[in-house]
Parts: structure tokens; C-alpha cells; sequence
């Protein structure tokens, strides 16, 4: 008879451990290492767009607001503003998720806060990708980067006439390449690097 052999504790990490479950307006968020249950109740005509939950966070979105719950944390709001389209979807990982807007990136990290940056006039998304503890917003003038830790997306500006090419995110490292740069985002470190390509 096989041995049952335990996980590592970095195994443990990425098992999920929150389940998002909906009965009428109440949507509750079910937390597998602290037994613990969150609750929180739709508003009267507040409508349910998007749902998911993968490793340590749970999103909701309805059509005025985004939810996000963590592990050992209960739910936590962002609204959306006037003339501001809400989205009708979201990226979810382990420890990070993006969601995108007619003017901000919204990232939901596995601390339990909401990261918030505002697009300029004009700036448009590209791309949006998500690891398990790393994520990155492309737009047309900007690289965004979002690390569990952060307090804030770091920016990487383009320079005119830099296009891109690809946009990756693996676990903790996500790049973005430009027809000029290639550039990096390391999560546990928060910063961007990059390295030049050669013109042939």
C-alpha cells in the first residue's frame, strides 16, 4: 500500500481555499484554512455580472460594484464611479486579480485590498495577464505591474513609437515585449527592468 505523501508547504499555498457560493441577494465566501464564513448582501436591483474564486480570493462583480474577499479576511467593496463602464469580467489567480475599466485598473491581492490606478485621457488597454502571484496591465503608453505586496501598480512608460509585441505573466515574473525593449516585473521585488533589443 503507497504511502500518502504530504504536501510542501509552497503546495499548500497554491490549493484553493475559498469557494463563493450565492443563495438569492446574499453571496457568501467559504474559507477552508480558518473555517471561517463572510457574507454580504446584494443591494435591491443590483445584478451579478461575474464570479470566480481560485486559491486564496474570491471575486464578484455586479453592475455597481466589485467584491473581492481573501482568506482570513471578510469581503471587501470597490464601487464603481458615474459614467465609468463596469466591466464583465475578471482575471483571477491565486493571489491577484485584475479587472479592468473604461478609466482605472483595479487589482484585488490575497492581503485583502483593493489597488486602484487611474487611466489618463486617451489611454487604451492592450492586454491584461495574470500569474499566480503577479499581474500586468498593457496599454497604449504604459506597462502596469501589480505584486501581492504592492501597494500601488508600478509603471514602466513606453516611449513613442515603441509597440508591443507579447505580454506574459508566469508566477512571480511577468514581461512585456516592445519592437525595442524587453521588459520585466518581478513580483517580490515590485520594480521593472529591462533590457534593450538589438535593431538588425
Amino acid at each position: 500500500m503507497r504511502a500518502q505523501v504530504p504536501l510542501f508547504p509552497d503546495e499548500i499555498e497554491r490549493i484553493d481555499v475559498i469557494a463563493v457560493e450565492r443563495d438569492g441577494r446574499d453571496i457568501f465566501a467559504f474559507d477552508s484554512l480558518t473555517g471561517r464564513r463572510a457574507e454580504i448582501r446584494l443591494e435591491i436591483g443590483e445584478e451579478v455580472v461575474f464570479e470566480a474564486s481560485r486559491g486564496r480570493l474570491g471575486i464578484v462583480m455586479t453592475n455597481r460594484r466589485a467584491l473581492g474577499v481573501a482568506a482570513g479576511s471578510g469581503w471587501k467593496e470597490l464601487r464603481f464611479r458615474l459614467q465609468e463602464s463596469a466591466p464583465t469580467v475578471a482575471l483571477v489567480e491565486d493571489r491577484v486579480a485584475i479587472l479592468v475599466t473604461s478609466r482605472r485598473v483595479i487589482g484585488f491581492v490575497s492581503r485583502g485590498d483593493w489597488i486602484v490606478g487611474n487611466l489618463s485621457p486617451h489611454e487604451s488597454t492592450e492586454a491584461v495577464r495574470v500569474g499566480v502571484s503577479v499581474g500586468v496591465v498593457a496599454t497604449n503608453r504604459r506597462a502596469l505591474g501589480l505584486a501581492v505586496d504592492a501597494d500601488r501598480f508600478v509603471a514602466a512608460d513606453l516611449q513613442v513609437k515603441e509597440s508591443l509585441e507579447s505580454v506574459v505573466a508566469g508566477d512571480t515574473l511577468a514581461t512585456v515585449r516592445t519592437n525595442r525593449r524587453i521588459l520585466v516585473f518581478s513580483g517580490p521585488a515590485g520594480i521593472w527592468t529591462e533590457q534593450r533589443r538589438k535593431i538588425n
